[in-house]
């Protein structure tokens, strides 16, 4: 793995899996925040596939962010 590549990676912010911010459909919580796909959807979330975009946000009630 490049050094850049470690660097852009975070912990989903519920299960604690890595995620890797520029490759992985993450939701990103704040700029080191962030869940993986499989929470964010267990959330609520609708990701847009052809979009590349999350149509609906997950829920987010609950969970500590930087930006609080």
């Amino acid at each position: 793995m490049h050094r850049s590549e470690s660097e852009n990676l975070t912990s989903c912010a519920v299960c604690g899996a890595e995620i890797s911010v520029g490759r992985d459909r993450a939701y990103a919580i704040s700029g080191t925040a962030a869940l993986c796909f499989a929470c964010a959807m267990r959330r609520g979330g609708s990701y847009d596939e052809r979009e590349d975009r999350w149509r609906t946000p997950p829920d987010l009630r609950g969970l500590a962010t930087s930006e609080e």
